[in-house]
């Protein structure tokens, strides 16, 4: 039986921010300085999403493991103790060039010192993923049921601000195919307050290509439409 993994949403996000970010780096033009600010604000954005994950693993997830066992890995949030993480460095090197737009040292080396930090910084956030993947889910399915999980992250969630929680729910999104869409949208829209599902629509709506979001509300009636179908056959069975 497959068991609730309560990274799932945010590994989505931040897999979904990767790509985005580096798919978009390979056509910056270093020389432009909007572009460049554009895709500062992506790798911001980016790293921002990491110290979150860092932060929640060391508030919620690790005190959780070490009411059973002391010895509990650290893996977003160790990485960033040592002041020089990849996150560090980026950050570094986007106020570097801030300071040195325009001139011709920026524009000599900016692109390549920026596309390396970023390489790094990739291979940081996968690596680290993996280890909570390996390392600390499985802790997490020995001590702890699936029911108490989906609590431990709704407690998770309950500290993110509004405009967080649709922020990583829409780049989640981008890292998942038409029917699981529709099935999450589903359901959560008995579990939120309507004007919070309405937000979350219209957030998802506003990011995904519009041939998609076709696609995604036409599964959404069809799984509506399932249920409805099965609803009516038990109340005919038990009428």
């Amino acid at each position: 039986m497959k068991r609730f993994n309560i990274f799932q949403t945010s590994h989505s996000a931040l897999r979904a921010q990767l790509l985005d970010a580096s798919l978009q780096l390979q056509f910056t033009n270093f020389s432009k300085i909007s572009q460049v600010q554009h895709r500062f604000d992506q790798v911001e954005e980016l790293v921002l999403a990491c110290q979150r994950q860092a932060e929640e693993e060391s508030r919620y997830i690790i005190p959780a493991l070490q009411l059973y066992q002391n010895d509990v890995p650290e893996c977003f949030a160790g990485g960033l103790k040592r002041g020089d993480s990849p996150l560090d460095r980026i950050v570094k090197h986007m106020q570097v060039f801030e300071q040195e737009a325009g001139s011709a040292r920026a524009g000599k080396w900016a692109a390549t010192l920026f596309t390396a930090s970023f390489r790094r910084l990739s291979d940081w956030v996968i690596h680290a993923m993996q280890r909570q993947e390996e390392m600390l889910t499985p802790l997490l399915w020995r001590y702890y049921t699936d029911d108490a999980l989906y609590d431990l992250q709704l407690r998770i969630e309950g500290k993110q601000s509004i405009s967080e929680w649709l922020s990583l729910c829409t780049w989640m999104m981008k890292d998942m195919d038409d029917s699981d869409i529709a099935n999450w949208l589903n359901s959560m829209e008995d579990s939120l307050p309507r004007q919070v599902y309405e937000l979350l629509l219209e957030k998802v709506a506003a990011n995904l290509p519009r041939l998609k979001w076709n696609l995604v509300e036409g599964r959404r009636e069809e799984l509506e439409e399932m249920e409805s179908i099965s609803f009516s056959n038990w109340k005919r069975a038990y009428a």
